[in-house]
């Protein structure tokens, strides 16, 4: 992708869905969650924000997760709601920073091709965001990418970034590199999981 338009607006990703062009789209449910998930069943609530196509609603649904989906894409959120069938309730039309989500705050909040869509100035936003949301020593798991990209987005983390933005409120307890990633992204994404470390 590049820069031909702001990420930070939804007719960006919109216009990319409706055209079919997806690159970011794994298609399915990424082989670390599905280890995780293998690992650490739940009950519990999560919340997957910039959900696109929805895959791993239906993943975390059966592996006992009360799940939360959301996307302030009109047409990624049609797409997710084909894709799930009759777990479409479980997606949401809304922008992640502004949403309303009352009293709940979830056990999991689950990263992916969520932070590296966001110019490297909203990256503050999102760490406050998900440091409001996590509960008390809940994790934000997933996958996040690192690396250099010439025409972002996606917009890639080093490790110093990484370390000066989650640092006050989240600790890394574990990151390892992903082995089935797409072209777009293969090579710099990594399985990490980041445990909350205030408010417990």
């Amino acid at each position: 992708m590049n820069q031909s338009a702001d990420s930070t607006d939804q007719e960006f990703w919109s216009r990319r869905y409706e055209a079919g062009k997806t690159p970011w789209d794994f298609g399915g449910v990424p082989a670390a969650l599905n280890l995780f998930l293998s690992m650490s069943p739940g009950p519990g609530k999560v919340l997957i924000p910039g959900c696109g196509s929805g895959y791993e609603v239906r993943a975390f649904n059966d592996a006992g997760y009360d799940v939360t989906a959301i996307d302030f894409s009109p047409a990624a959120v049609e797409q997710a709601k084909k894709v799930l069938g009759s777990l479409a309730e479980r997606v949401i039309l809304g922008n992640f920073f502004t949403h309303d989500f009352g009293q709940r705050r979830f056990d999991l909040i689950y990263e992916r091709t969520f932070l590296c869509s966001l110019p490297p100035a909203r990256w503050p936003d999102y760490v406050n965001r998900m440091e409001d949301l996590v509960a008390p020593r809940g994790r934000l798991i997933g996958l996040f990418l690192y690396g250099q990209e010439p025409e972002p987005p996606p917009y890639p983390l080093t490790n110093a970034q990484a370390e000066g933005l989650f640092e006050k409120h989240f600790r890394l307890v574990r990151s390892e590199m992903v082995k089935d990633s797409l072209p777009l992204f293969r090579g710099m994404e990594r399985w990490q999981e980041w445990v909350k470390t205030d408010g417990a």
